[in-house]
């Protein structure tokens, strides 16, 4: 989970700063789908609490990557976030 949430903000910074064009150039660059890269760009939007506590291993045990990126509706609000993915 972790690489995938570091993943998802080097994408993101890259995007912001024009290392990256596009999704398409990402996924390219790191031999993946763009498919992929696009279901795992919103983890760079996780709330930085929660980035936390999973770096400390202190996420929910049920809690996988493969679940948040099958999540479509990650709530935007950090405090939404928490309660949506079972943080205390």
């Amino acid at each position: 989970m972790i690489k995938g949430i570091v993943r998802a903000r080097k994408w993101l910074d890259g995007l912001a700063n024009g290392q990256a064009s596009s999704l398409g150039g990402i996924a390219r660059a790191e031999s993946l789908s763009e498919q992929y890269v696009s279901k795992l760009l919103p983890l760079a939007f996780l709330a930085p609490g929660i980035a936390e506590q999973v770096v400390a291993g202190a996420q929910p045990a049920d809690l996988s990557v493969e679940d948040l990126i099958k999540r479509v509706d990650l709530p935007l609000s950090w405090g939404d976030q928490r309660s949506a993915l079972g943080f205390r």
